[in-house]
């Protein structure tokens, strides 16, 4: 699979920084070895950031680990304006900014682990896939 240009939902960067181990950290690691683009909107990177901060969260919180992270991320995506919608096509509103940032950074695909995005497979030709899909598809030659 070509991917130059991928947009990873926010539940991917939360699974990636609570699971060091996990498939989602895999595949932060692998998209950040290759250089591929990460595409984010101020809404996206906002939503990013109020999740973490949730109470749920604050016994896996390492403040200094977590500012970094968000630093570095800050300096390595491809940001875009938030002046595209995609109103009403997930079953979850929240999720449409992806689906527009998508369409807008001309996203390879969408990264999530998300049913009300999964469920759609594609959007604009965009492939919906998880974490795990997706790097099968990275080392697969075929796709």
């Amino acid at each position: 699979m070509k991917a130059d240009r991928l947009v990873l939902d926010t539940n991917v960067w939360i699974s990636a920084l609570l699971a060091p181990t996990g498939t989602a950290r895999l595949l932060v690691n692998e998209v950040i070895e290759r250089g591929i683009d990460v595409l984010f909107t101020e809404g996206t990177f906002n939503e990013l950031v109020t999740r973490l901060d949730r109470p749920k969260f604050a016994k896996y919180r390492h403040p200094e680990a977590w500012n970094l992270f968000l630093s570095e991320l800050i300096e390595v995506a491809q940001w875009h304006d938030d002046t595209l919608t995609a109103a009403g096509i997930s079953r979850d509103s929240d999720d449409d900014k992806f689906l527009a940032l998508a369409v807008i950074g001309q996203a390879d695909a969408i990264i999530s682990g998300d049913s009300d995005l999964l469920d759609l497979v594609t959007y604009e030709g965009i492939p919906i896939l998880t974490p795990a899909e997706c790097l099968r598809r990275m080392h697969d030659p075929q796709n």
